[in-house]
């Protein structure tokens, strides 16, 4: 995880005060160009360094993944799977900045980090163009991991060694408390540039934009640091060179196995509920970059408070905080259901905080001496790219649904009750084992309490599961009939016999696509119909012989589950043409299609992906539609409002748009249903019974709402926050 640069920009376990009452003599200091705030300057070219380089890692992250979301349907998984790529890298740099300062000499590390220093100028910038666009047949894992070591790859590898590199050149010199004050400084540019990204960066510039600024700022950097590694052949020349780095060999202490397994455990556990709190509040909410942001920041900030002192690390009341979120997130249930929501996110939240507090607080307590700190991060690197491991590869390979959410957080649970009993005092981590250890049987009770809840939250019997890149996908008993679930989102249901060739849920007869179909089939003997989306495949009820269908679906298993456990399209007597890809990828190959209606039915995480509610996704569905074509897009969302957006991206089109809210029953599986119907100006479709007194967009609406493009769009501008 990209965060991990955070420990090496944070590692001041000893006060930074400290350097102020034991500081760098004079000499060293102007041996190596070093120079306190009297004497000099040089100083500086490390610190900006160090600061240019955390903003840059953390500014990446959101910038590249932004660039790829939309080719990969919106899904959650892309913010996953980049985390394991920067989790990964991050611990190749971290490697390379240990063997470096290892095995080469000054002069050696500095020729090698200046040619890579170069070679990596040379990939910038880091958009990929659109001839990377996926075709739909490829693993999406793999070619987005192979995407992003091909765009951003070699920059963000010379980033993420950077923080220990500049810290052992530092040292070669001043080996005292004033090197770690780089790595608080590094904090600061580290927490600006996750922060500031959804609320500086993201609203007011292009994603195009974005990239170029930081291809200029990584060139930038590329100067600053190697003007630092330049004077590394000046130092070669000087005689205490060799003395130091002959003292730090020799004041090498053995480190334990323990001590190697505590270094990579530890942070792997917190890495793994950090991206497994992620994939659960993304799945819950919506994919919005802020709710992102807020867990990768937390995560960050446990290092900060673990790191910069002693003081602040406090086991004991941590624990028990970390224990009350823990309760509370069992017990979600009881609360109502107006504030369920922000509560169970708040809860993981502070849940999330406390387990990256303990893990990365236990983790300081076993800091080794300077000399062995590339080594150390290292090895904590290496545990952060293990957890993203597990969760975006091992997870997803070998189990059928999210069975690591309940047992990490219960192995959070278990390790927080051990530490909360064997902490003797509330103010410092002082420890009785012994104590702990008598209390193992009750920490096993405790950890298997949120594997059973979570287990039995559903009063529905699951009779299939299926989990890919896109999610996992759960076929669910329920007394009417069958639902296909993608987390709390219902992708449509299949009642029993005889009524199993009945629309149900949001897309029954009385529901606005519904209103469209019945007239349009009234009107014209044939129609071609165009669906994104396919969910169980509910709307083919609609279908005639002499119709047909283009069925578009990202996930190839929501296809296979559809075939499997629902006949909808087995029933159906129309011609079905399946095309497996991104909605509007798959829309623009299709240069030679128009049709009668066509319905925007897409959904990632309860939120229609935002790429496909642009003005350059309005206009692509505008050509695809026919002289007289329908345009039907489903807006029911718990947690975004969009058909402002909606009526205003139609009329930016030359559109004209009604919102139609349907109205649910539960005796026929019925569910409401919101939906926007467009087509041009003074079509007959708006004065059918129902659709003519739909409701119309207002001046004042069209004004507030926002306007999408593909280089601006911000679901926050949507969320709604209180329903």
């Amino acid at each position: 995880m990209s965060a991990h640069e955070s420990l090496s920009a944070s590692d001041s376990i000893q006060p930074i005060v400290a350097s102020s009452t034991n500081p760098p003599s004079q000499t060293d200091a102007s041996e190596l160009g070093v120079t306190d705030s009297v004497g000099g300057r040089s100083l500086l070219w490390f610190v900006a360094t160090t600061l240019l380089s955390a903003f840059l890692v953390f500014q990446v992250q959101p910038i590249i993944s932004k660039c790829v979301l939309p080719w990969f349907g919106g899904t959650p998984a892309v913010w996953t799977t980049c985390m394991l790529f920067f989790q990964v890298l991050l611990f190749g740099g971290y490697l390379y900045a240990h063997l470096l300062r290892t095995f080469c000499t000054p002069v050696f590390q500095a020729i090698i980090h200046l040619t890579l220093l170069g070679s990596a100028a040379l990939m910038v910038p880091i958009e990929p163009s659109d001839a990377w666009k996926p075709m739909g047949d490829e693993s999406p894992t793999f070619y987005l991991l192979w995407m992003l070591a091909r765009h951003v790859g070699l920059p963000y590898f010379v980033l993420s060694s950077t923080g220990p590199l500049i810290q052992a050149w530092l040292s070669l010199q001043d080996d005292s408390d004033r090197v770690y004050r780089l790595y608080a400084l590094s904090n600061a540019g580290s927490l600006f540039a996750l922060l500031s990204y959804p609320f500086l960066f993201e609203p007011v510039l292009s994603v195009s934009t974005q990239s170029t600024l930081w291809s200029l700022m990584f060139l930038a950097f590329v100067l600053v640091q190697g003007y630092v590694a330049v004077g590394l052949f000046r130092m070669h020349q000087r005689k205490n060179t060799t003395a130091s780095l002959v003292a730090h060999k020799g004041s090498d202490q053995p480190i334990s196995r323990l001590q190697i397994v505590s270094w990579i455990s530890l942070p792997a556990l917190a890495s793994v509920m950090l991206l497994v709190v992620t994939n659960h509040v993304c799945q819950d909410i919506a994919v919005v970059p802020f709710l992102w942001v807020l867990p990768l920041s937390l995560y960050l900030a446990s290092f900060i408070v673990c790191f910069d002192s002693p003081q602040w690390y406090r086991p004991k009341p941590i624990a028990a905080v970390t224990l009350a979120a823990l309760a509370l997130i069992q017990g979600k249930t009881m609360l109502p259901g107006s504030i369920q929501l922000i509560a169970e996110a708040t809860c993981y939240m502070t849940m999330l905080f406390g387990a990256c507090l303990l893990c990365h607080g236990e983790v300081a307590r076993l800091k080794p001496a300077t000399n062995r700190l590339t080594l150390y991060y290292a090895m904590l690197s290496a545990g952060g790219a293990l957890g993203g491991i597990i969760v975006a590869i091992i997870c997803p390979m070998v189990l059928n649904n999210h069975a690591e959410l309940p047992f990490f957080v219960a192995l959070v649970t278990a390790l927080t009750f051990l530490l909360f009993f064997a902490c003797k005092g509330w103010k410092q981590p002082h420890y009785d084992w012994a104590a702990a250890s008598r209390l193992k049987f009750g920490a096993l009770l405790v950890m298997i309490t949120p594997i059973i809840t979570m287990a039995l939250v559903s009063n529905h019997r699951t009779i299939a599961s299926q989990r890919n890149f896109f999610g996992v996908l759960k076929v669910r008993e329920k007394p009417l009939g069958l639902c296909l679930v993608h987390g709390s989102t219902l992708h449509g249901m299949q009642r029993y016999a005889p009524n199993q060739s009945q629309p149900t849920t949001y897309y029954g007869k009385g529901s606005g696509v519904g209103f469209v179909f019945e007239a349009l089939k009234e009107e014209r003997p044939e129609l071609e119909i165009g669906i994104v989306g396919l969910g169980c495949g509910v709307l083919t009820t609609y279908g005639r012989p002499s119709d047909h269908y283009d069925l578009i679906e990202i996930n190839p298993a929501v296809i296979d589950i559809a075939d499997r456990y629902f006949t909808f399209m087995r029933d159906c007597p129309s011609k079905l043409d399946r095309h497996v890809g991104d909605g509007r990828l798959v829309l623009e190959r299709m240069t030679d299609k128009r049709f009668d209606l066509l319905v925007l039915d897409a959904f990632s995480s309860d939120a229609i992906p935002a790429h496909l509610l642009t003005r350059e996704s309005m206009a692509l569905y505008k050509q695809r539609l026919a002289d007289e074509g329908v345009l039907a897009i489903h807006t029911s969302n718990n947690h975004l409002e969009l058909s402002p957006l909606v009526h205003r991206l139609s009329a930016d089109a030359g559109l004209e748009s009604r919102m139609l809210e349907g109205i649910g029953d539960d005796s026929i599986g019925t569910t409401h249903s919101t939906w926007m119907i467009i087509a041009h100006t003074g079509h007959l479709i708006f004065e059918i019974p129902g659709l003519a007194d739909a409701t119309k967009a207002t001046d004042q609406m069209l004004r507030d709402a926002p306007l999408w493009t593909d280089q601006h769009h911000d679901l926050v501008s949507v969320l709604r926050l209180w329903q």
